[in-house]
């Protein structure tokens, strides 16, 4: 008998223990719209993803204030170091890991960012993931030095 309640005690222990162990949540954080100098060409978008319970793929991200969006990924070739861009339709996330999207490797491009990211110095964006799960989040908005958006063109187009 007490052999048994022992078993139930450290079997309902472990269970406990277990669920204060917390599951990784797909998440998306420091994501930085980084203007370009020229208006008529893409601003960059970089951030994190950080993976949930299981793997999943980035499928698209979008932008209520960019008239196109696309996700890219930079390439050194290894025998003539030649640096390449290419679009990607899909990412993997795996499973409670890291994935940065970040300067000289996968990052978003946006044309025709309108003047509103400019003046709130903020830009929603959409991520969708193959598990049907959507992530809003306002990436902050910066000049191409770090510095903050120039109000002035945003006023003056």
């Amino acid at each position: 008998m007490n052999r048994r309640i022992f078993t139930l005690v450290t079997a309902g222990a472990a269970l406990l223990l277990a669920s204060c162990t917390p599951t990784p949540q797909l998440k998306v954080k420091e994501a930085v719209l980084t203007l370009s100098p020229v208006d008529s060409n893409p601003a960059a978008l970089h951030f994190n993803v950080y993976g949930g319970p299981e793997d999943v793929r980035l499928l698209r991200v979008s932008s209520p204030s960019a008239i196109r969006v696309e996700m890219h990924d930079v390439t050194v070739d290894a025998k003539t170091g030649a640096v390449s861009m290419a679009p990607m339709d899909r990412v993997l996330i795996p499973g409670g890991e890291k994935v940065a999207f970040k300067k000289g490797g996968k990052h978003v491009m946006m044309w025709g960012v309108n003047t509103i990211p400019r003046k709130l110095g903020k830009i929603e964006t959409e991520f969708l993931f193959s598990n049907n799960e959507r992530i809003l989040v306002k990436a902050r908005v910066q000049e191409i030095d770090g510095s903050d958006p120039d109000e002035k063109k945003a006023i003056d187009g």
